[in-house]
C-alpha cells in the first residue's frame, strides 16, 4: 500500500473577509474531491483571510500513480486564476 500526502498554501489576493475566503477556496476543495477523489481539508491559516493551507491524501498500490495524481492536482491549482499557489510539498510513503 502506498500513501501520498500533499500540503499546499494558496494566496487569495484582494480578499478582505473570512466569508469571502471560504467562497474562494470551496471550489478548489470541490475540484480536488470531485475530479481526483482525494480526501481534502483546510489545515492551516483558518483565521487569515488572505491565505489558506489545504492538504489532500490518496492511497494506491502504485507509487507512480500517486506521484502522477499529485502532479496533476498541483498543475490544476496553478492554472486557477482566482488563487496564487505560494508553496507546496508532498510525501509518498510505502506501508
Amino acid at each position: 500500500m502506498v500513501v501520498g500526502i500533499c500540503r499546499f498554501v494558496i494566496g487569495l489576493p484582494g480578499n478582505r473577509s473570512l466569508k469571502e475566503k471560504r467562497s474562494r477556496i470551496r471550489p478548489v476543495i470541490a475540484a480536488l474531491q470531485g475530479q481526483h477523489k482525494f480526501s481534502v481539508a483546510e489545515v492551516d491559516f483558518q483565521d487569515d483571510p488572505e491565505r489558506a493551507a489545504i492538504a489532500f491524501a490518496l492511497v494506491s498500490n502504485d507509487r507512480r500513480v500517486i506521484n502522477s495524481e499529485i502532479d496533476k492536482a498541483i498543475n490544476r491549482i496553478e492554472l486557477l486564476s482566482d488563487v496564487v499557489l505560494q508553496e507546496h510539498d508532498f510525501e509518498i510513503t510505502n506501508y
